[in-house]
C-alpha cells in the first residue's frame, strides 16, 4: 500500500468530515468494565490529597534558594495533574489485547469523540511533561555549571548538553509533525478495523472512538510508523541529556567536596534536589514504563494480557501523583512545610475551621 491515502483527506466533504469527527451510535456508548472504572476512581481518591498538599506547599513556601526552582516543579505537577485528568476521564482506555486495538470510553460525549482527536491530544500532554522533566534537570545542571567553581570539563560538557537540547527541539517538533502527517491515514482506520479476527465479536470497535495500529508488514510504511520512530528517538536523546546532565552535576558537586572550594550546606542542598528529580523521575519510568511493556509483550508474543493491562493503566494513571509525591517528599522545603501543615490540620488540640484555629474547649477549661 502506499505511504500516503488514495484518497486525499482535502478532498473528503463536509459529511464525510462530520461522519468521522463524531459516531453516536449506541453501541459507541460501550462502558468500560466495571472493576476497572472503580480502580481509576479509587486513584482519583488516593491522588487528590497529594496535589492538594503538593500545590499548598509550592504557594506557601517562600524560600529565596527555592524561588525559582518552585516554578519548575509546579509546571511538572500542573502537567502530571492534566495527564492524569485526561487520560483518566477524558479517555478512559479499553483493551482488546493481544490486537492492537484500543478505544476510548471517557467522559460523557467523548466517548463518540474521534479517537485520533483524544490521542493526539494525549500525546502532546505527554511531550509537555517530559518537557518539563528535560527543564528541571536543565535548571539544575546550568546553576551548578555556570558556578566560577566547576571544572573545565563540566564548563565543556555544557556545550554539549545545549547541543543535545537543540536536537531534542528538533525531534520533538519532527515527532510531533508526523503525529499530525497520521492524520492522512484517519479514514483508513475502518478498512484496518475490518481485518480483525476480533470483529464480529467486538463491534464498538467500529466506532469512531475506536483506534487500530496497522502493521507495517500488511499496510507497508505509514505516517503513524514515522511517529513511533521519532518518538523513540526523541526519548532516548531527552533522557539520555536528562541523565547526564544529573551525573556530570553530581560528580561536579563531589569534586567541590573534595577541593572543599563552596560551603558544605549549599553543596548538600544541590545534592539533595539533584536526587530528588532523580526519584520524581524513577516513578515516572517505572509506573509508566509497566504499561507500555504489558502492551508491547501482550501483542507481540500473543496472548490476553487484558486483567493485568488495565491494572497497569490503573498504575499510569497513578504515576503523576506518586511522582509529586516524590517531590514533596524529598525536596526538604517543600517537606518541612508540608508536615507542618498536616500536623496543625489534624493537631488533635486544634479545631481548624474557615482557616480560623480555635482553642478546642479542653485546653479553655
Amino acid at each position: 500500500m502506499p505511504f500516503w491515502p488514495e484518497v486525499s483527506i482535502f478532498s473528503r466533504d463536509a459529511s464525510e468530515w462530520s461522519q468521522l469527527l463524531y459516531d453516536d451510535r449506541e453501541m459507541c456508548s460501550k462502558p468500560a468494565p466495571t472493576g476497572y472504572s472503580v480502580g481509576l476512581t479509587a486513584a482519583h481518591l488516593i491522588a487528590a490529597p497529594i496535589y492538594a498538599v503538593a500545590f499548598y506547599t509550592l504557594y506557601a513556601e517562600r524560600s529565596a534558594n527555592f524561588k525559582v526552582y518552585k516554578r519548575y516543579l509546579a509546571a511538572h505537577a500542573i502537567s502530571n495533574l492534566i495527564f492524569e485528568l485526561h487520560l483518566s476521564v477524558m479517555m478512559k482506555p479499553v483493551l482488546y489485547l493481544p490486537y492492537p486495538a484500543i478505544r476510548f470510553a471517557g467522559l460523557s460525549v467523548l466517548r463518540y469523540v474521534n479517537g485520533g482527536i483524544t490521542f493526539f491530544v494525549f500525546l502532546l500532554i505527554i511531550v509537555a511533561t517530559c518537557w518539563s522533566i528535560v527543564e528541571l534537570f536543565d535548571y539544575r545542571f546550568r546553576l551548578i555549571s555556570g558556578s566560577n567553581l566547576s571544572s573545565d570539563w563540566v564548563k565543556k560538557f555544557a556545550k554539549l548538553a545545549k547541543i543535545l537540547k537543540r536536537v531534542l527541539v528538533v525531534l520533538a517538533t519532527l515527532t510531533v509533525c508526523c503525529l499530525a502527517l497520521a492524520a492522512a491515514g484517519i479514514f483508513d482506520q475502518a478498512e484496518h478495523k475490518m481485518k480483525l479476527e476480533i470483529i464480529s465479536t467486538f463491534p464498538e470497535l467500529l466506532c469512531r472512538s475506536a483506534l487500530v495500529l496497522p502493521k507495517a508488514a500488511d499496510t507497508g510504511i505509514k505516517p503513524i510508523h514515522l511517529f513511533n520512530i521519532s518518538a523513540f528517538f526523541a526519548v532516548t536523546v531527552g533522557t539520555f541529556l536528562s541523565f547526564s546532565q544529573g551525573i556530570v552535576s553530581l560528580m561536579s558537586l563531589r569534586e567541590m567536596v573534595i577541593q572543599t572550594r563552596t560551603s558544605m550546606r549549599t553543596i548538600a542542598m544541590h545534592k539533595a534536589f539533584l536526587i530528588s528529580l532523580f526519584c520524581q523521575i524513577s516513578v515516572h519510568g517505572v509506573m509508566m514504563g509497566f504499561p507500555v511493556i504489558i502492551y508491547g509483550v501482550s501483542v507481540i508474543f500473543n496472548f490476553d494480557g487484558n486483567a493485568i493491562g488495565y491494572v497497569a493503566i490503573v498504575v499510569a494513571s497513578m504515576h503523576g501523583a506518586m511522582s509529586t509525591l516524590a517531590m514533596i517528599i524529598f525536596n526538604r522545603p517543600l517537606y518541612e512545610k508540608a508536615s507542618s501543615t498536616i500536623f496543625t490540620v489534624f493537631s488533635s488540640n486544634n479545631v481548624i475551621i474557615r482557616d480560623i484555629s480555635f482553642i478546642s474547649m479542653n485546653n479553655s477549661r
